[in-house]
């Protein structure tokens, strides 16, 4: 470094020479009179690891989005890609429900028959799920598969056997691999809780050993993914109120 005011001060050369066993830090100069300074500083090369941080496991929060009475068998979150309007989706009752998000809360849009008749239980009988394939919302009912055109009124293109799979694979900002949600295995007399753990629903190989759970006031019915996967809707009956609530369920970076 030299100064530029005056042409007098001395030059200083700094360097750092590094060994398997410690760091040498050398500053040396020349005084204005023609001697030769020089400094040593020697560290320890075991003094100079830092501990890499570990990133914060992810915690699982829950949000109460719906509640009513009748029985809910499966919900999904969706944004209108055109739109960016914000939907939540419902299976009830023999009918699909289209709800919108309007002034802060969830309103009932409209809603249509089911297209396949006879009587529905709860479960993978009936579901709704995002295919990523063909970034479409489709809906599982029985054997068959409808795709959902979710437009001015809401139509249904129902197919033979080709079944989408249902998926609850989840990410967050902690962690580059998503993991996927699961719910206990009691029954329905039961409270339940939805835990999120690492590694693929198919059983892949984890990248990650976190694993992160939220209590439910009820049995977990149902659980979707949303289209993004920063979110999932689950379906739950609450057991202390009889009623059939839907939750939003993120995975979030906590300390």
């Amino acid at each position: 470094m030299t100064a530029a005011e005056n042409a007098d001060a001395p030059v200083l050369t700094f360097t750092m020479q590094v060994t398997a066993s410690r760091a040498l830090l050398i500053a040396d100069w020349m005084e204005t009179g023609g001697g030769r300074q020089t400094y040593i500083v020697e560290v320890s090369r075991p003094s100079l690891f830092v501990a890499r941080e570990t990133s914060p496991a992810p915690q699982l929060q829950r949000e109460l989005l719906w509640q009513q009475e009748k029985p809910i068998q499966s919900a999904l979150e969706w944004q209108d890609p055109a739109t960016e309007e914000r939907y939540l989706f419902l299976l009830s009752d023999g009918f699909f429900v289209r709800c919108r998000f309007e002034n802060g809360a969830w309103k009932v849009l409209d809603s249509a028959e089911l297209p396949v008749g006879g009587r529905r239980s709860r479960g993978a009988d009936e579901s709704i799920v995002y295919n990523p394939a063909k970034d479409k919302v489709e809906l599982v009912l029985g054997k068959k598969t409808c795709e959902l055109n979710a437009g001015v009124r809401v139509a249904f293109s129902c197919s033979g056997s080709a079944l989408s799979e249902k998926s609850a694979e989840l990410s967050s900002t902690c962690e580059a691999s998503p993991g996927y949600l699961a719910s206990g295995k009691g029954d329905y007399t039961q409270l339940d809780r939805i835990s999120l753990k690492p590694g693929g629903a198919n059983g892949t190989a984890p990248e990650v050993s976190y694993a992160s759970s939220v209590e439910m006031p009820g049995p977990v019915l149902d659980i979707g993914a949303a289209e993004n996967k920063k979110a999932a809707a689950a379906v739950v009956k609450n057991l202390s109120t009889g009623n059939y609530e839907v939750y939003r369920i993120m995975a979030v970076c906590g300390n």
